[in-house]
């Protein structure tokens, strides 16, 4: 029965890191069952429905599973005399905050199977393999790992949400990256699913109105004059849901909304596609099809972002969903029975807003010729996914260096660092004497006093003292800035929470 408990509570805060989920856990998340073919299920730790073993994602709600199967290995290969014999050995500690998966303390870790980096993010998958050295502590770049005592293996800082997306502040929901889950896959399920559940709310009879907005388009057919979707967004016509972004999450949320007759209203502070163009990751992880609202199956082949960019203009051009672009949304408050969202444009109101921003906020962009290439990121998740690769990162802070570092290590890529100034005074001590070891060793090439003046589809010019210099170029990363979406959350008035995932 003690192992059955442990296994329940490994499995549910396991989830919970992944996710972002920080309440009201389902007290189905039992471990393993049983299957009635014979087989071993899981139970769902979002719905408690029951889950093939070798699914990685619940086939009802679309949680992901994976972490729970690493963590669930590394618990049944525990004994208890080995729980109580490293109870009282300091072992790593990790911020998933701060971690950006460079794999470095990986690398150096003398015991085999103690750390691993899943998915971008390094966790002690191994406890019981901890000798409670040091070196992963001394390597880290970003200052993400520390030593301490008890089953704490992470800490994530994450928005208060429950299992229904809602945050503390009532009516405003939070799905995608920005709950702390990057997966596309999931992302579109949760933008699904948080509208299924506004609706329920908003019509628990199922009376919501049957109008253009249930239209089913064919993806393959050319645009049609559609209707729109006749919300306002006025005080005495608020819309039903207001949606802010429109990448995975946030445009699956406004398709479903539109196929199920709700009155919404969608804004975006780039362009059509700029969220995923902006994507940190160069490479999508889809195995297999997801299910897009009013378009049907989403599966990207090859997997990279150029493509998702594509399918993501034509659904939004065959399904008629709108989204306001170039409109960013600056506050969200309470007025009496409505939530009130402002905009430089202008003041919207609705009776649910749904957060699906991503975790990037608004970044200090360069504004070069070339700037909204694909290749382009303002933040580096998955370090360990980069490889032969011609990469600048821009910028003079920590995260940059840090960046910097991350790429370059073994030697996996040629990495130039440029930054308008002639030292880098506002860095770590640690970070700058990283920093100087690999230029040392022509691991990195530091332009100091430079910056960007134009991107190209193979390279990128830089004005440096001795003069202009095109280099070679596959990815750039914009370390330059910006607003914290954190920040964003706190004033709107969503709590901020530390979760730990704990042996």
């Amino acid at each position: 029965m003690e192992t059955l408990l442990a296994f329940a509570i490994a499995f549910a805060v396991t989830f919970y890191f992944v996710r972002g989920y920080v309440k009201n856990m389902s007290a189905g998340a039992t471990g393993m069952v049983p299957a009635a073919g014979g087989g071993r299920t899981i139970s769902c730790p979002r719905c408690a429905g029951s889950v093939p073993e070798k699914e990685k994602f619940c086939g009802k709600c679309g949680a992901p599973l994976d972490l729970w199967k690493v963590h669930r290995a590394t618990v049944a290969e525990k004994t208890e005399g080995e729980s109580q014999a490293n109870k009282g050995s300091p072992r790593p500690i990790i911020n998933a905050s701060l971690c950006i998966g460079c794999g470095t303390c990986v690398d150096v870790c003398p015991e085999e199977g103690a750390l691993e980096i899943v998915s971008g993010k390094a966790i002690l998958s191994g406890p019981q393999n901890c000798t409670s050295k040091t070196k992963c502590v001394e390597v880290c770049p970003t200052s993400a790992i520390a030593m301490g005592f008890g089953d704490t293996l992470q800490t994530v800082k994450v928005p208060m949400v429950s299992e229904t997306f809602e945050t503390n502040v009532e009516g405003v929901f939070i799905v995608g990256e920005l709950g702390g889950m990057g997966l596309i896959k999931t992302a579109i399920n949760e933008g699904r699913l948080v509208i299924d559940y506004v609706n329920k709310r908003l019509h628990p009879e199922g009376e919501a109105a049957e109008g253009p907005s249930a239209i089913v388009f064919d993806a393959a057919a050319p645009v049609e004059d559609v209707a729109l979707n006749g919300s306002t967004g006025k005080r005495e016509t608020p819309a039903e849901v207001i949606i802010v972004g429109a990448g995975p999450a946030g445009l699956s949320a406004a398709l479903t909304a539109k196929q199920q007759g709700l009155n919404y209203l969608a804004f975006d502070q780039g362009e059509v596609a700029s969220t995923i163009k902006q994507y940190p990751r160069h490479k999508f992880l889809m195995a297999e099809p997801v299910s897009m609202p009013l378009y049907g199956n989403l599966y990207i082949a090859d997997g990279t972002k150029e493509s998702l960019v594509s399918v993501w203009e034509n659904i939004i051009a065959n399904t008629g969903v709108e989204v306001n672009t170039e409109e960013r949304v600056d506050n969200v408050r309470r007025d009496g029975d409505v939530l009130e969202v402002q905009t430089p444009k202008g003041i919207y109101y609705g009776k649910n807003v749904v957060l699906a921003m991503g975790k990037r906020g608004t970044p200090r962009r360069l504004n070069v010729p070339g700037e909204d290439m694909s290749k382009v990121a303002y933040r580096l998740i998955e370090a360990e996914t980069f490889e032969d690769n011609d990469i600048l990162v821009v910028g003079g802070g920590d995260s940059a260096v840090e960046a910097a570092l991350a790429l370059s290590r073994a030697k996996r890529n040629r990495v130039t660092l440029s930054y308008r100034k002639a030292d880098f005074s506002r860095v770590r001590d640690r970070n700058q004497q990283f920093l100087a070891e690999a230029e040392e060793q022509d691991l990195i090439q530091v332009f100091r006093t430079s910056t960007v003046t134009e991107i190209g589809d193979d390279s990128v010019t830089l004005a440096t003292q001795e003069g202009d210099k095109a280099i070679p170029n596959d990815y750039i990363f914009v370390m330059a800035g910006g607003d914290s979406p954190e920040g964003f959350l706190r004033q709107i008035g969503v709590e901020i929470v530390e979760k730990t995932v704990s042996a």
